[in-house]
């Protein structure tokens, strides 16, 4: 079996869990779109579709980790620790340029009276902060089944 291939039990749980993941976006949005034409507003138009999208992204994330149908079975890692690196790396080095173009104003200014970009950076962090606590749990599970 190839190292990135999933068994046929774990692509049935993955495609139902994006199958899930799906029609969860799909009634949210439209539970957004109804609340937004009764006059209930809870983001700016392009935030809440973002915030909405990210959570149903990470519903899948978890639950797809969670049945141990993220990856197949693995054969060797031999330089997940270098590749970890780069990645985080290059997020710092554009999160470090961006940082830069926003305190000088050049590009963008910033309004003080929309908090979406708060709210996302909040949602963002603790759908992070969930993934990585169910990805060390899989891990944990792994090893004990070993």
């Amino acid at each position: 079996m190839h190292k990135s291939e999933l068994d046929e039990m774990q692509l049935q749980k993955r495609n139902m869990i994006g199958n899930q993941a799906y029609m969860i976006l799909f009634y949210l949005l439209l539970l957004d779109i109804g609340l937004y034409g009764f006059g209930f507003r809870w983001l700016n138009y392009p935030m809440n579709v973002v915030v909405i999208i990210n959570a149903c992204m990470a519903y899948y994330l978890v639950r797809i980790i969670w049945n141990k149908s993220y990856v197949g079975p693995k054969v060797k890692a031999k330089s997940l620790g270098r590749r970890i690196g780069i990645v985080i790396g290059l997020a710092g080095l554009v999160a470090g340029i961006t940082s830069i173009f926003l305190k000088s104003g050049s590009v963008l200014t910033v309004s003080t009276e929309d908090n979406s970009a708060m709210i996302l950076l909040i949602v963002s962090v603790v759908l992070l902060i969930m993934l990585a606590v169910v990805s060390l749990i899989s891990k944990w599970q792994a090893r004990s089944d070993e």
